[in-house]
């Protein structure tokens, strides 16, 4: 009986066993590591086991396992740093842990968190090793997109300011130990913000990576670039050899940046200011490294962008005054530190004040009076030009205001706007506020925009000058030709006046080219109806040129600076006005102009063309000959050939170009052949006189050379006469098509009006009938021919009245207008009223409505 008992004990402890077993099987079977078992007994520790979840993260059955060693799931990738550590746990028959690359069936890689343990018998042999694999990819993959974004910008793939700090703090000590440079290159687009202003963030953030593209592809291997954030980009070049190697690469990166950019269906060009630093020179950490190129780069920018500039140690001086300007600039609206100048407008034909610019100044207490060219640039990079701009619109409205209510003579007062502000989406609210608050008319306001603005993003600039246009505010483009404008969008700007720009005006007299460029100018200005002000008159030379070109106003020195409050409201008081010419009566006379260098000459000249009642102008230099030439309309020059300053046909060669109405002669003792030949030829030179001169032969000659003058002159009248002629004419002509075109849609329109008038009524439920004042039937709809059918037959219309209708319709077609019920012969029972047409139309007659009375048919 015991032994039965034992043997039942012993059955029982080995199916506990056994379930237990069982309960492990599962349990690894289950498992969602990958569980296996290796034979330690065995040469190259063979699989004996797997689970099924090493054939879910491996790809392998088990069957295609078992007897193999594990190395083939490294597929030959054996150069691992936990790999060893893991052999020698297995050497050393103990615990081992491995982060493994190990590889799936089909090839793809997976990261094997690997942990190994002996199995030891009774004896404490070790017979087996036991393997845990636990796939932790997906874990890996994040630790390196978090490291990733950690080091590189994710606009761009370039690396950050982290990873640029590694890299630089590397590249040094490389340098330092080998006695080499390097250099770095902060990197800045121009004008970058107004392209994000006007295209938006997308367009912006697009070009940043094609600028990004571009600088990596052309560096070499060992450099970095990386993207600061914003706009700026760093380059280290980690070893040269010389400063020339960073020039070339600067040159190189700005050669690359003029192609344009493709962005959004728009050509951009863009370019890019850049600032050097090098090691050991300017800086032997990384901070001031960065910090000096930095510096550069802000040198860069003064000296006109789109350039690179080298550090010296004065950028760190002008760095610290700049930081300082930006400080004190922030706080110069609220400690109301700001004022403005007022430049008076001058009409060139009456001489009178006809508007101001409005100029912004800054009274700095410590830095005094601190110029335009000084703080606006810095206002604009900020932004601070937002509010300082706003600042000035309504200053200036306000003062404009306060004038006219002082009892002066309206004028318009001008207001230049920045790019930031004209890309402000409220912009139009702002100017319909200020102008509201201040209670100044819109047609006192001038906005002033350069060319370069407008045509940053033409169909967004028209959209706004139109909705501003609508208020009555006026417009004018501010230094006009120097914007590269094109003529095809100008004609589309809603604008009123094109500011010729000083730098044309300045030698109009004496350079052909500035003279040509200016009287195109205000040629085009004028065929387009617009008004032309020249900028930066200060001489009466300029203003005489101008004046006699029929340019509209100028401005500049000549006549005033820009001038406080105080100062410009004693000029409206005083009513000062520019001195004009008496050009009619010049233009009336014979103006000669002789040119000699010697004086003894001239007075020869002048007593003996005196008795011809001649204007006589002297010059002793080309110089002065211009001068005069500006401000007289001369209508023959007589030159001496040989002259110190430049010869005579040289002189009448640029005179030509400047004043090609002009008669020409040279009258010299010294014969210079070919010169004078091919000035003949040019149609620089008129006619060619030898000293000494025969007076009478002389005199005959400038006779016939103010007759061929005034002769051109009268075909170039006739000629603008009939241009103008021509011009009303085709002004008419568009007048009278637009006038048809509006004539014929309003006939078209009223044509379609019938015809839908006629459509409805015969749809209408009531009968309709329309009888003339001669009795007949004009008009009946279906309604009423139905209502009718049976009494005389056939349709109303065309049919008199009393022969169709009852008589006592009849009746009420002649004067009552009250509602009547009347029975018709056909049995139907009615209710109708009349109503006299030409209340609100042309027509003329009555209007019959017929309306069945269901009730009283009952």
């Amino acid at each position: 009986i015991s032994h039965l008992v034992t043997v039942k004990e012993d059955i029982t402890e080995r199916k506990r066993q056994e379930e237990k077993l069982r309960l492990w099987e599962r349990a690894i079977d289950s498992s969602v590591n990958a569980i296996l078992i290796t034979d330690a007994s065995q040469p190259g520790n063979p699989l004996i086991y797997t689970n099924p979840a090493f054939e879910r993260i491996t790809g392998y059955r088990q069957e295609e396992v078992l007897g193999r060693n594990c190395k083939f799931l490294l597929n030959e990738d054996t150069d691992q740093p936990d790999l060893e550590e893991l052999r020698q746990a297995i050497h050393e028959q103990c615990e081992g842990h491995a982060l493994l690359r190990n590889y799936r069936k089909d090839g793809s890689m997976f990261w094997n968190d690997l942990l190994i343990a002996p199995v030891r018998d009774e004896s404490g042999k070790v017979t087996h090793f036991i393997g845990i694999q636990n796939d932790v990819t997906e874990r890996k993959n994040y630790e390196s997109q978090l490291e990733h974004q950690a080091n590189y910008d994710t606009l761009t793939e370039l690396p950050n300011r982290n990873l640029l700090q590694d890299r630089l703090n590397q590249a040094l000590a490389y340098v330092h130990r080998h006695e080499r440079s390097l250099a770095v290159l902060f990197i800045d687009l121009d004008y970058f913000k107004n392209i994000n202003d006007s295209l938006g963030h997308n367009a912006g953030d697009r070009l940043l990576k094609q600028v990004a593209a571009r600088l990596a592809g052309c560096m070499r291997e060992g450099d970095t670039v990386s993207r600061q954030g914003g706009d700026e980009f760093v380059v280290i070049l980690s070893d040269i050899a010389a400063e020339e190697d960073v020039t070339l690469v600067t040159r190189k990166i700005l050669h690359i940046m003029n192609d344009p950019f493709e962005v959004e269906g728009h050509q951009l060009f863009v370019t890019c200011s850049i600032g050097v630093a090098l090691y050991p020179k300017d800086g032997v950490d990384a901070g001031n490294l960065l910090k000096n190129a930095d510096a550069a780069l802000y040198r860069a920018k003064d000296q006109g962008r789109n350039n690179a500039q080298f550090y010296n140690a004065e950028m760190n001086v002008k760095a610290l005054e700049r930081l300082m300007l930006e400080n004190n600039l922030r706080h110069a609206l609220e400690r109301n530190e700001f004022l403005l100048h007022y430049q008076p407008r001058v009409d060139l034909r009456t001489g009178e004040i006809t508007g101001m610019e409005a100029l912004v100044r800054w009274q700095q207490p410590e830095l005094g009076l601190v110029p335009p060219l000084r703080f606006i640039p810095v206002a604009e990079e900020t932004g601070l030009i937002v509010p300082l701009g706003e600042w000035v619109l309504r200053t200036a409205c306000a003062q404009n205001k306060a004038w006219q209510l002082a009892g002066y003579k309206p004028v318009c007062v001008a207001v230049n706007l920045s790019a930031r502000q004209f890309k402000q989406q409220d912009l139009v609210k702002v100017v319909t506020r200020i102008l509201k608050e201040t209670e100044l008319d819109s047609t006192y306001l001038e906005l002033e925009l350069t060319e370069s603005l407008i045509m940053q993003n033409v169909e967004a600039t028209i959209a706004t000058l139109t909705e501003l246009k609508a208020i009555g505010v006026r417009f004018s483009i501010d230094d006009f030709g120097t914007g590269y404008s094109s003529l095809s969008y100008l004609k589309r700007f809603p604008i009123d006046t094109l500011k010729i720009d000083q730098s044309f005006v300045r030698n109009i007299t004496t350079d052909p080219d500035d003279a040509a460029i200016v009287k195109t100018i205000i040629s085009m200005a004028h065929e387009m109806r617009l008004r032309v002000i020249a900028e930066g008159v200060e001489t009466e030379e300029q203003k005489s040129f101008l004046h006699l070109r029929h340019c509209d106003e100028m401005q500049g020195y000549f006549f005033s600076r820009p001038l406080p409050a105080e100062a410009f409201e004693a000029l409206l008081r005083e009513g000062r006005c520019l001195q004009m010419d008496e050009t009619a009566a010049a233009l009336s006379q014979r103006t000669l102009l002789l040119l000699d260098d010697e004086e003894n000459i001239l007075t020869s000249l002048t007593r003996l063309l005196r008795r011809d009642g001649y204007k006589i102008l002297k010059a002793t230099s080309a110089s002065a000959a211009f001068d005069l030439l500006a401000e007289h309309p001369v209508g023959v020059i007589i030159s001496d050939q040989r002259m110190p300053e430049m010869n005579g046909t040289e002189f009448l060669r640029r005179v030509k170009q400047i004043y090609p109405d002009t008669v020409r002669m040279v009258l010299s003792g010294y014969t210079d052949l070919k010169s004078v030949t091919d000035a003949i030829n040019e149609g620089a030179v008129y006619r060619f006189l030898t000293k000494p001169w025969d007076d009478d032969l002389l005199r005959a000659n400038i006779q016939e050379a103010f007759q061929r003058y005034e002769l051109a002159q009268d075909n170039q009248r006739l000629s603008d006469e009939m241009a103008s002629i021509n011009e009303e004419l085709n002004r008419a002509k568009r007048e009278l098509e637009k006038r048809v075109e509006q004539k014929t849609s309003e006939a078209q329109h009223n044509v379609d009006v019938l015809q839908i008038s006629q459509e409805m009524l015969e749809y209408l439920p009531v009968g309709v009938i329309g009888v003339g004042e001669d009795g007949l039937i004009a008009v009946a709809n279906h309604k009423a021919d139905e209502l009718f059918d049976g009494e005389g037959g056939g349709p109303l219309v065309g049919c008199l009245a009393s022969e169709r209708l009852p008589a006592v319709m009849v009746e009420c077609l002649a004067g009552a207008s009250e509602r009547r019920t009347q029975r018709l012969e056909n049995g139907r029972n009615v209710i109708f009223w009349s109503h006299l047409m030409g209340a609100s139309s042309g027509s003329e007659g009555r209007v019959l409505v017929i309306v069945p009375n269901e009730e009283g048919e009952g």
